[in-house]
């Protein structure tokens, strides 16, 4: 049976119809389990940061206006009202001609402007400090609200949370984070040759790939993975692991069992189960051609390549925008560079190829691309790449110094 293949644009337009509109709910996390989560709202600062105006450096709160014209041989003179000490209220004022100590960190007194750094003064005893360097307004200071003003909004919808941004919203005092629930995509891989991990290796026998790598992917796009193990090449077993997985998931990605073989079973299974069915059984795309789209009962379905350079091909391309979508994440594009061939590559024209690349800087400081050498069974193919290169379906192949975008994996 050949397959009527559709174009890889027709298809992500296709999934995106179909299964784009998935509602994501919410729910409420702690700090420490927020890196990775996506925002479910904008989040605003209840205060400011700072709350109130503090010193950047140890040294003399003062009112700047009283340092002007200061120098070595003509300091200004100020009399000492007093210390602040970290962690407390300021509760000194500074009027004419007085000054503070101040430590990092530390309020400034009310009336104060700036702080003089230390070693730009010196203590002469009685409660006099001398200053020998003029000083501008606010200068060694951060003011109330300069960091975050309260009411702002410190973490946009859709951002995936990172250190960085835990670190934001611990400084504006929340405890916990609303964050969108993960969803949960079941990995099923279908093969009798397949076997786990950790088992003994027999002849004939290959471990399985894809069901950790595809768990990986999707885990890093904020899926949480539900791993339904190997299924042998059985139509009734496959069907009866198929109902079970859907039953405890929001998607289903199927490995192996897609191309046109007389034991390949997905699509008929998929087609059985509920609709919309299957929506499109093969893509002009290399590697990954006999990939299937499918859906049971709302819930997407796809069947995955079994070779595992295709099967990421196919995730990256095609299965990653809609778990974005489906995690919560605002539709942001992966990281997309120009870069420079740096040799001659043969493509068959025909299918949009997705050629495996080593993304570095050459001594030209140009960004450049090396093909990765290798078959789509052979996982270092894609292990040592970090990068793809979009070949257009009509097109022949790359020459040596052509520039051609590259996608970052």
């Amino acid at each position: 049976m050949l397959l009527k293949v559709k174009d890889v644009s027709e298809v992500q337009n296709t999934i995106m119809e179909h299964f784009g509109g998935f509602v994501v709910e919410s729910e409420e996390v702690g700090l420490l389990e927020a890196p990775g989560r996506v925002a479910a709202e904008d989040i605003k600062a209840v205060y400011s940061v700072p709350d109130f105006n503090k010193s950047v450096v140890d040294g003399y709160a003062v009112r700047a206006r009283d340092t002007f014209g200061a120098s070595d041989s003509l300091p200004a003179l100020l009399d000492m009202a007093g210390e602040v000490m970290i962690g407390s209220n300021a509760d000194i004022n500074i009027n004419v001609g007085s000054c503070a100590y101040v430590p990092t960190g530390g309020m400034l007194p009310e009336g104060s402007d700036a702080v003089v750094m230390v070693e730009d003064t010196e203590d002469l005893g009685s409660g006099s400090i001398a200053v020998y360097k003029p000083i501008g307004p606010w200068e060694n200071t951060i003011s109330r609200g300069e960091d975050i003003k309260a009411g702002g909004v410190v973490l946009e919808k859709g951002t995936v949370i990172r250190p960085q941004h835990v670190g934001v919203l611990a400084s504006v005092g929340l405890e916990r984070v609303p964050v969108f629930k993960r969803p949960r995509v079941s990995i099923i891989s279908t093969g009798d040759e397949l076997i786990p991990p950790g088992e003994d290796l027999q002849p004939g026998k290959i471990w399985d790939i894809n069901s950790y790598s595809l768990a990986a992917a999707a885990a890093e796009d904020g899926a949480f993975p539900i791993l339904g193990g190997i299924v042998p090449d059985d139509r009734a077993t496959i069907k009866t692991k198929v109902m079970d997985a859907l039953t405890k998931s929001d998607a289903l990605l199927i490995s192996g069992g897609s191309s046109a073989g007389a034991r390949d079973y997905t699509a008929e299974i998929i087609n059985e189960l509920g609709r919309p069915g299957v929506l499109a059984h093969g893509i002009s795309i290399k590697p990954g051609k006999p990939t299937i789209i499918g859906g049971v009962d709302g819930k997407p379905v796809i069947g995955m390549p079994g070779q595992p350079v295709s099967s990421l091909v196919v995730y990256n391309v095609v299965v990653s925008p809609l778990i974005r979508r489906m995690a919560g994440q605002a539709d942001r594009p992966k990281s997309e560079y120009t870069a420079v061939c740096d040799e001659n590559y043969y493509s068959a024209p025909g299918r949009e190829e997705y050629l495996m690349v080593t993304v570095y800087r050459g001594s030209d400081g140009k960004m450049r691309v090396r093909p990765v050498s290798g078959k789509s069974g052979m996982i270092t193919t894609i292990s040592n790449a970090n990068g793809m290169v979009v070949i257009p379906k009509n097109k022949e192949g790359l020459y040596r110094d052509e520039e051609v975008r590259v996608i970052m994996l």
